[in-house]
């Protein structure tokens, strides 16, 4: 080895290994800080997993990190879930930390379920400096009070030296996804990659929407029920003012039933749209044994659309059909006209990439997150 080049690694281990100079912008990659994750559901985050938020969309104001209006009458009957999970990492070692907030609107908790005491301080809009103890990261649960309308920061900030180290966005969710499966479908983790409709969902909460992935056993024929008291709560104390629900077989009846009472009680429930509305071979859902199709169109549904096939000995004759003022125009689309639905059945026509992406793109460019 020549001297020079011995000189150079030398050099270079140096620099390498050398303590960073207070206050100097280190040129190693930064630590995260903040993690955000999706919203929960009940007691934990089933039927989805945890997902986190990912770093790259932590201050977009709809992909970002949405929290739900946690409202002073609001009713969570499976537990608290209203609260969003934040991990908090020391990223410098040598450095207390404290969190900023936008504004009141923001609460901080040591506790998921919102234990009395667990409350962070905020002097202003500055918390106390934070105990890790003797770990690296602490897990904090965010509050959002107040109306839906505005975003709310939130930052991590180092005292030695003085630097925001990060920051998220949060957004107060204003619309609410509902999936209702087939009959005999229910939410299930892993997720059943035959279940189209509960692959949408979990893709659409994967994506930053607030989201209920429910059987549809839980609306009844007149369309009260499970979900129609969750969707009403979620408009009277969650400021929610946007839905959008779909639904397969006999889920796609539990569509046009859960519409037709949320268009019937409108004027006490409050002010809402239905932005979207979709069945895939929609069947009418008066009991578990019914075999109607569901050719009618969900009222007040501002976009439906609404894919079916053609049943057949194969699949004992179960079908939907065309609805007027479907889309595609005019009443919705035959599979079974495509090159890629032929021969399709009843049990086989939800879980086509084609009519998924058709449900997702139509919803997304129509629902507010």
């Amino acid at each position: 080895m020549s001297r020079t080049l011995a000189r150079l690694i030398l050099l270079l281990a140096a620099l390498t290994l050398a303590p960073a100079i207070p206050g100097a912008q280190s040129t190693r990659p930064m630590k995260s800080g903040l993690t955000a994750y999706r919203p929960q559901h009940g007691a934990g985050y089933f039927p989805f997993r945890r997902t986190r938020v990912p770093e790259a969309l932590e201050e977009d104001a709809q992909r970002g990190p949405g929290i739900r209006v946690n409202g002073a009458g609001e009713s969570d009957p499976a537990g608290e879930d209203d609260l969003i999970e934040l991990e908090v990492e020391r990223v410098l070692a040598r450095s207390s930390f404290v969190l900023e907030r936008g504004g009141a609107e923001l609460s901080v908790w040591r506790t998921r379920t919102k234990t009395p005491g667990s409350e962070l301080a905020f002097t202003g809009n500055r918390s106390a400096v934070l105990d890790f103890g003797a770990a690296d990261v602490v897990t904090l649960w965010v509050e959002r009070t107040g109306s839906a309308g505005g975003d709310q920061a939130l930052l991590l900030r180092a005292l030695e030296p003085d630097r925001v180290v990060d920051r998220l966005l949060f957004h107060a969710f204003q619309g609410l996804v509902v999936a209702l499966g087939g009959e005999d479908q229910v939410p299930g983790l892993p997720l059943d990659p035959n279940h189209g409709t509960y692959v949408v969902a979990t893709e659409l909460y994967e994506l930053g929407y607030d989201v209920l992935m429910r059987d549809e056993d839980q609306v009844g024929a007149d369309g009260s029920g499970a979900v129609y008291t969750e969707i009403v709560n979620a408009i009277q104390q969650r400021g929610v003012s946007e839905l959008a629900v779909f639904g397969y077989s006999h889920g796609g009846g539990s569509t046009h039933d859960l519409a037709e009472r949320l268009d019937l009680f409108r004027g006490s429930i409050g002010s809402f749209t239905l932005e979207f509305t979709s069945y895939v071979d929609g069947v009418q859902n008066d009991s578990d044994v019914d075999l109607d199709r569901e050719l009618r169109r969900p009222p007040a549904s501002a976009f439906h659309a609404n894919h079916y096939q053609r049943g057949t000995f194969a699949d004992f004759f179960l079908d939907g059909g065309p609805v007027p003022l479907s889309e595609p125009p005019p009443s919705g689309l035959d599979a079974e006209t495509t090159a890629w639905g032929a021969g399709t059945t009843h049990f086989l026509v939800d879980d086509f990439g084609e009519v998924r992406d058709f449900i997702q793109a139509g919803l997304a460019a129509r629902l507010a997150r």
